[in-house]
């Protein structure tokens, strides 16, 4: 059996948060820019020696690597969630990884200048496709966030209700 990279993965306390098999995952590198005649900079960390790249785990978790040039430097390993890897391979000019992962780029992206107003901090869940099939139905036409919003509430009102 051919050698396999173990590579530990930490929270933000530093402690061990879980792990992925290097030779398993896909890598992305990092892209850079010209910030003069003679200067490569990453377009993560704007400097010439910090650098990050981006994997996918054989189980379709995203880790971020930081690492430097520097002596005696070690890589760090972190999970991020699926908008931060988006963000990350969008800005590395990763369309065709934005696509297969994510679905097509917009057109254009840009600040929300009069759109859809921001209701309140994100809150990301997964729902069994049987679940959202429900509550597409029930939604028949209307928003699908508004629906859910309204039954958090509805839920929530009938437990306090008792």
């Amino acid at each position: 059996m051919p050698d396999r990279t173990r590579v530990n993965v930490q929270d933000h306390t530093g402690r061990l948060a879980g792990w992925f098999i290097l030779e398993s995952a896909t890598l992305f590198r990092e892209d850079s820019e010209y910030v003069n005649d003679f200067d490569r900079v990453s377009v993560n960390t704007r400097t010439e020696h910090a650098h990050q790249t981006l994997y996918r785990t054989a189980k379709g978790q995203w880790v971020l690597c930081d690492w430097t040039d520097y002596a005696d430097s070690t890589n760090e390993y972190r999970f991020i969630s699926d908008e931060s890897a988006k963000n990350w391979l969008t800005l590395n000019k990763e369309d065709a990884a934005v696509e297969k992962y994510f679905g097509a780029l917009e057109d254009e992206a840009g600040p929300n200048l009069g759109g859809r107003p921001t209701i309140g901090p994100r809150v990301e869940t997964r729902l069994p496709a049987d679940i959202l099939d429900r509550v597409n139905a029930y939604a028949a036409g209307r928003d699908r966030a508004d629906v859910l919003r309204d039954l958090i509430v509805a839920g929530l009102d009938a437990q306090a209700a008792g």
